[in-house]
């Protein structure tokens, strides 16, 4: 198990579901959302801290948000810029626990244009990158809201840190990577199934179920039932990310994964609406962003990043390689089932642009020859 203070603080999420080519980095724009004199535009002095020039409450938090937004910006590929509101509102806090942050995608999209999969939601950032167009151009695509009474009027014995260091002093939880959390429910790490009955949304799977597995049956959760998948949130240490690429890193784990590597998931005995499924395990050991708990900084996105790419997420830093997908120096035998399925048709290009080598969106046998002969023969120097 990991180690975690009795101090911790829950991380949650929630989804407001409105509805049901790729160059460069994504442009992210944070779209502070605040009235006047609160949150984001608090005009209360204070001093820079941790790098953070800011002379304000409200700067300091602007500043440090965007830090974070440029974070995952740098990892990511998309054409389309990706918009988030950003709020401080009372959330949830006592004595014991409290909710530091809730995000989610504003909308979800299924059977667009470019779409991987058919009946399928996908969260509106991830759909407008995979359509190569802004599929709802009057909305934003993600909406964020931090905790304001955190380290104020609650109880609780901590709060913000707005540095971009790192360094935070004693239980106080870091801002940046509380946002980076959040903001990764928002680019897609989140199911929308319901956890009191198991239903998926509106009888239909989302990219991010597809990917996770109970490893008691061998079942994905898109084979299942209701009643099944409602078990397998609850499958403590069974519940797991069934993706590729995820797999293919997954050995920088020390604790969290099963016999064949795969990642656990958050899959406590009570279900937990907001945090069971949409989250790694809290057995996960070294910590990843994307735990459901607040433990210590982490300004790396860590596993996320190729979570997201087996949704369909296309990553930053993309190698001439023939399948060398993670652009890390080499072709896996996980990189070259991606090639597969992407020829097949069964993902999206977007996963391993190093597999289309002629960028024509399509993975050729000629393609899926190259990338076998990078596995077997190494990518060339440089």
């Amino acid at each position: 198990m990991s180690s975690r203070s009795l101090a911790a603080a829950a991380l949650l999420v929630v989804a407001a579901l409105v509805c049901a080519g790729r160059a460069g980095a994504a442009t992210i724009r944070v779209i502070p959302s605040d009235d006047a004199g609160e949150g984001f535009n608090d005009p209360t002095p204070v001093a820079p801290v941790g790098g953070n020039s800011g002379t304000t409450l409200g700067e300091q938090r602007r500043i440090a948000f965007e830090y974070a937004a440029q974070l995952w910006a740098a990892r990511l590929l998309s054409p389309v810029e990706i918009r988030i509101s950003a709020t401080f509102d009372p959330l949830a806090c006592n004595v014991a626990s409290t909710t530091l942050g809730v995000a989610g995608p504003v909308s979800v999209f299924r059977d667009f244009a470019g779409a991987p999969r058919s009946n399928t939601f996908y969260p509106s950032p991830l759909a407008d990158s995979l359509a190569g167009m802004d599929l709802a151009p009057n909305e934003n695509d993600i909406d964020a809201t931090f905790n304001s009474v955190f380290g104020t009027t609650c109880p609780f014995p901590a709060a913000w840190y707005y540095g971009l260091d790192g360094l935070p002093p004693s239980d106080d939880s870091d801002f940046v990577t509380v946002v980076l959390h959040e903001l990764g429910h928002g680019l897609g790490f989140i199911t929308f199934v319901d956890v009191d009955t198991g239903a998926r949304f509106q009888n239909r799977d989302d990219i991010f179920l597809t990917n996770l597995l109970d490893n008691r049956t061998g079942t994905t959760l898109d084979a299942m039932t209701n009643a099944q998948r409602r078990s397998a949130l609850e499958a403590t240490g069974s519940l797991v990310w069934n993706g590729p690429l995820v797999l293919d890193e997954s050995d920088l784990l020390t604790d969290g994964r099963d016999q064949l590597g795969r990642v656990e998931m958050y899959a406590p005995a009570f279900a937990q609406a907001g945090s069971s499924a949409s989250h790694w395990s809290d057995a996960v050991e070294p910590i990843e962003l994307m735990m459901p708990f607040f433990e210590a900084p982490l300004h790396d996105v860590g596993l996320a990043a190729p979570a997201l790419a087996d949704m369909g997420w296309q990553l930053a830093g993309t190698s001439s390689c023939n399948g060398d997908c993670d652009a890390g120096g080499s072709v896996s035998i996980n990189e070259v089932i991606t090639a597969v399925r992407i020829s097949l048709g069964e993902s999206g290009g977007a996963v391993c642009a190093a597999a289309d080598a002629n960028s024509d969106g399509v993975v050729t046998i000629a393609e899926l020859i190259a990338s076998v002969a990078r596995a077997l023969d190494g990518c060339p120097a440089g």
